[in-house]
C-alpha cells in the first residue's frame, strides 16, 4: 500500500484529557444533579434558560419550519420508518420442543424508555432526531426522551427543536455533551433515568456513554464521524472528492480515507482536494478534519478490503464496477454504499437506513442504530413432569462436577428423588 497522504500522528494526551474531563463531570452530575447540569450549562454552553424545553416553544419552533424543510424531514421520516418497521418483522416470537416435555421459548421485549442524543454544536442536525426516534419508536419503546445542547443564549436550533415537535416528542432537554449522558443515567430533578442513551455526539459524549456503560445501555461509541473510499478505474474524481469532503465537513476529528486501485485517480483526487480547501478558511472542520486525519493510499482491491476489515470503518462507500462482488468481501464496517451514485449522504437524511452508526473501530463488535438496539431477548422454558425426569440425570451430572449440590437437588426433587 502506498500512501499518498496520512493522517498525523494520533494524539494520545488530548485522548486523556476527555477522558478525565469526562469522568469529572459525570462524577459532578452523579453528586449534585441539577445544579452540575445547570453549571455546565452556564459555562460550556453559554446557556442559562429553562432546561426542559415547553411544549408552547417546541411548538413554535414546528410551526417556523419552512414548508420545504418539513416536507423534506417527512420524507426521511417516512422513508426510515419504512426501513425500520421491515426490521421490526425480523424478530419473532416463538417457541420450539427441544425434547418431550421441554418447551423453550423467546421473546422481544422493547425496553420501557430511552433516551435520543441529538447533537448541535457547530451544525444543528435535525436529521438525527428522525434516526433516533424513528428507530425506538418502531421498536415501541414507551417513554422517548431527546437531550439537545444549547448554541448559546437562545438555547437548542429552532430546526432540532421543530423536527423533534414533528416526531411527537414532548420530553425535550437543552442538555448537551457528557453532563447529558450523566443526567439521562442517573437522573435529575425532573428527568428520570433512562434504560438507554442512543445518538451520535462529540468526544466527549462518546467518551461518557463508554464510561457510564453498565449504569445506562448505550446503542455503540458513535463519535467522529468517519468514510472510507474503495475506487476503482470506474469511479469519478468529483463523485470521490464530494463523498471525502462531506464526512470531513462533519467535526475537526472526522476521518476521510480513499483507497484507489488506479494512482491516477489518487493523485486527481489529492489534488482536487488541495486546490478546494486551499480557498476556505483554515479553521473550517473540512480544512482542519482532512490536513489531521485524511488518508489516500494506492493499493490492490484485495488489500483495500483487508485495510477495511482491519479498521472497521462507520462508513463505506464502494466506489468500483462490481460493489455488489466485492461487498461480501468486506466483513467489517458500519453501513456501506454500493456504486457511483450511492452518496454516502444519501445514507445521512433520506435512504432510510440509520446514520447513527458506531466509530472508532467499534464496528468489529457493534452495528449501527436499528430497531434491534431497543430490543431486549427474552428467554423462557416450561417443563413438565416427564421433561424433568428426562433432564435431571444428565443435570444433576453436571452439577456434580461443577461441585454445586443444591442445584443437584433442585433438579432430582423433580423426579421425587431427594438427594442427601
Amino acid at each position: 500500500m502506498k500512501f499518498l497522504k496520512k493522517p498525523r500522528d494520533a494524539r494520545e494526551e488530548i485522548a486523556r484529557k476527555i477522558t478525565d474531563t469526562a469522568r469529572e463531570i459525570i462524577d459532578n452530575v452523579k453528586s449534585r444533579g441539577l445544579m452540575a447540569v445547570k453549571q455546565y450549562s452556564r459555562t460550556l454552553d453559554n446557556y442559562e434558560g429553562e432546561l426542559r424545553i415547553s411544549g408552547e416553544r417546541l411548538r413554535s419552533a414546528e410551526n417556523g419550519i419552512s414548508s420545504s424543510l418539513k416536507e423534506a424531514m417527512s420524507v426521511s421520516a417516512r422513508n426510515a420508518s419504512l426501513f425500520h418497521s421491515f426490521q421490526r418483522k425480523i424478530f419473532q416470537d416463538g417457541e420450539i420442543e427441544i425434547t418431550p416435555g421441554v418447551l423453550t421459548g423467546i421473546r422481544f421485549e422493547p425496553v420501557k424508555s430511552a433516551a435520543i442524543y441529538v447533537p448541535g454544536g457547530r451544525f444543528p442536525l435535525p436529521s438525527t432526531a428522525v434516526m433516533g426516534v424513528t428507530a425506538a419508536r418502531e421498536a415501541g419503546v414507551d417513554r422517548l426522551v431527546a437531550l439537545t445542547p444549547p448554541s448559546g443564549e437562545a438555547g437548542p436550533h429552532e430546526a432540532v427543536l421543530g423536527t423533534l415537535s414533528m416526531l411527537g416528542i414532548d420530553e425535550v432537554w437543552a442538555i448537551g455533551g457528557a453532563q447529558a449522558v450523566a443526567a439521562a443515567s442517573f437522573g435529575i430533578d425532573g428527568l428520570d433515568a433512562v434504560d438507554l442513551f442512543a445518538g451520535p455526539g462529540n468526544a466527549y459524549v462518546n467518551e461518557a456513554k463508554r464510561l457510564l456503560f453498565g449504569q445506562v445501555g448505550i446503542d455503540s461509541l458513535a463519535g467522529p464521524s468517519e468514510v472510507t473510499i474503495i475506487a476503482d478505474g470506474s469511479a469519478r474524481n468529483d463523485y470521490v472528492v464530494a463523498d471525502l469532503l462531506a464526512q470531513s465537513e462533519h467535526d475537526p476529528m472526522a476521518k476521510a480515507t480513499l483507497l484507489c486501485t488506479e494512482m491516477e485517480l489518487a493523485r486527481s483526487v489529492v489534488d482536487s482536494i488541495d486546490s478546494m480547501t486551499g480557498s476556505l478558511d483554515p479553521s473550517s472542520p473540512a480544512v482542519m478534519s482532512w490536513r489531521e486525519n485524511g488518508t489516500v493510499a494506492f493499493c490492490p482491491l484485495e488489500e483495500a478490503i483487508e485495510y477495511v476489515n482491519s479498521g472497521s470503518p462507520e462508513h463505506l462507500v464502494l466506489c468500483v464496477n462490481d460493489p455488489r462482488k466485492v461487498l461480501p468481501m468486506c466483513r467489517s464496517f458500519g453501513s456501506a454504499f454500493l456504486g457511483n451514485f450511492s452518496a454516502q449522504s444519501f445514507g445521512d437524511y433520506v435512504a432510510g437506513t440509520n446514520h447513527i452508526l458506531p466509530t472508532g473501530g467499534s464496528a468489529r463488535f457493534s452495528g449501527g442504530l436499528w430497531t434491534g438496539t431497543f430490543l431486549r431477548a427474552q428467554t423462557y422454558v416450561e417443563v413438565d413432569r416427564y421433561g424433568a425426569s428426562m433432564l435431571s440425570a444428565n443435570g444433576a451430572v453436571i452439577a456434580e462436577a461443577e461441585g454445586l449440590l443444591a442445584h443437584r437437588r433442585a433438579m432430582m426433587i423433580r423426579t421425587g428423588v431427594y438427594p442427601d
